[in-house]
């Protein structure tokens, strides 16, 4: 394994700019995009939170467990794990940007867009179920078999009751924080619960949770394991990973230089913090679906989207 310490630093250094950079480009402009609206209250209640109470504590509660297999595991050639890193990444990047241009499609629904109900339709979430299900699931799936990984014999790695604690304090705090921060949740009617939470469920697995489980913590995590001797190094470079899935994410504009530069460091100041918070579970667990169960589909994308897929269903009656 590699050391890792000035890696660590230069990406740390990096981030740091990045967010220096954004409040200072941000004081300049008379226009932000809407994804960078109120960021700094964002920031401090709830991105370095999550840093906190998802990296560093539990990276301190989970300090005494034994080393994970990740090469056995994961079914991982050492000799072709860092050529594989650089190929997931680029392959990322390349396949985030089309489908931003040419579909307007981003990991969350709508994409780039703002949600507004007289301008989005059920179409659109197929849509945007089949590009990401397509360049997310099915692809990486094949590549996997490819590379000698069953689903199966990874599934039979997985130590659920040693995570179960885990599991419930997290779960709990990633689903009652957006709640109690604001989301209208608890004042929604019977019909939209019963008709939006499954279909949350069901959309958000195929349109974005299982695209991150596959590229970032079935591919990603596992190489970058066997490769480097410092978990919070990975945590920091799955954190990076992680903000290219969102450059379309709902609230992006790229219609200026100064709207793009805004809606970039953004981006990478906010959603690098959320993307070491999801690492930091497979890290420490070696188990790939802890984080789309604590903090991603059955969590708070649940709050925050119940309503918004309960009318859009409602376009079908």
């Amino acid at each position: 394994m590699e050391k890792t310490r000035p890696l660590f630093i230069g990406f740390a250094m990096l981030w740091a700019a990045v967010t220096i950079t954004f409040f200072l480009l941000d004081s300049t402009v008379n226009y932000r995009p809407p994804i960078a609206e109120g960021a700094l209250s964002s920031l401090l209640s709830a991105y370095l939170p999550v840093l906190a109470l998802s990296v560093f504590l539990l990276l301190f509660l989970t300090r005494k467990r034994s080393p994970i297999q990740w090469a056995s595991d994961f079914h991982v050639d050492i000799t072709r794990a860092r050529p594989q890193l650089w190929l997931v990444c680029a392959y990322l990047l390349i396949t985030q940007i089309g489908l931003g241009f040419f579909w307007n499609t981003g990991l969350h629904f709508p994409g780039p867009e703002v949600y507004e109900r007289s301008t989005h339709h059920w179409h659109d979430v197929v849509s945007w179920m089949l590009l990401n299900g397509v360049f997310y699931i099915v692809i990486p799936i094949y590549w996997l078999r490819r590379t000698g990984l069953r689903v199966a014999d990874l599934l039979r790695t997985l130590e659920w009751r040693k995570n179960a604690w885990i599991i419930v304090a997290y779960w709990a705090l990633d689903f009652f924080g957006p709640i109690i921060g604001g989301v209208n949740f608890f004042s929604l009617s019977g019909q939209q619960y019963a008709v939006g939470v499954p279909t949350s469920i069901a959309a958000n697995t195929i349109g974005a949770g299982l695209p991150v489980v596959l590229l970032m913590h079935v591919i990603l995590i596992p190489r970058l394991m066997v490769l480097f001797d410092s978990k919070l190094t990975v945590i920091l470079l799955a954190g990076f990973f992680y903000a290219v899935f969102s450059l379309f994410d709902p609230g992006v504009d790229y219609s200026s230089v100064e709207a793009g530069a805004l809606s970039v460091s953004y981006i990478i100041m906010t959603q690098v913090l959320v993307g070491m918070g999801k690492a930091t579970f497979t890290v420490v667990t070696g188990n790939p679906l802890i984080h789309f169960i604590t903090l991603h589909v059955l969590s708070a994308r649940i709050p925050f989207d119940t309503e918004m897929y309960s009318n859009l269903l409602a376009g079908l009656q």
